[in-house]
């Protein structure tokens, strides 16, 4: 079942983001239920009207240090937010549609779509020649990984790269 993916993936990313960024929350949100910690730091709340019946299976943020939070021109614990797509299944082009949607809503810079099969060769090959993982919008991607493990998804594993390389 997709739902059993959901906190070994969301443990595995907590501590991958924590240790590139220092500090990271994440919460399993695929029911729609979001927690008052989020709802509180999300820029526009009207988002959450419209995942009431579809959310992101995962959805966080990576904070500021104190010290950029203090200085920042506009004060906000968040550095950048992360949504995540989990698929039980092989990745499809709608699948990538969906997670954009997921990243374009939250403005987050990191926008995850993961499975436990590997990314199909004609999303590679699609993805090279039409960039689809790109995010027009704000330049940046979806990051499509293969879950290798209940402990990882390895750094070769990620389309178009891995979220967590400088």
């Amino acid at each position: 079942m997709e739902a059993d993916l959901y906190a070994p993936i969301k443990e595995y990313l907590a501590k991958s983001f924590t240790q590139k960024f220092g500090n990271c929350y994440l919460e399993i949100t695929a029911k729609g239920a979001f927690s008052s910690t989020l709802k509180s730091i999300v820029r526009d709340d009207i988002i959450f009207y419209f995942l009431r019946r579809e959310a992101p299976d995962l959805v966080g943020f990576i904070a500021r240090k104190q010290s950029e939070w203090v200085s920042s021109s506009v004060p906000s614990i968040v550095q950048d937010y992360i949504t995540v797509e989990i698929k039980r299944d092989k990745i499809t082009l709608r699948d990538i549609y969906q997670a954009k949607m997921y990243g374009d809503l939250f403005q987050a810079k990191y926008a995850l779509l993961i499975s436990p099969e590997r990314i199909p060769e004609e999303i590679k090959r699609l993805d090279q020649n039409t960039f689809v993982t790109r995010r027009y919008t704000s330049g940046w991607y979806v990051h499509v990984g293969h879950w290798i493990s209940m402990s990882n998804v390895t750094e070769q594993n990620w389309l178009p790269s891995s979220p967590f390389q400088n």
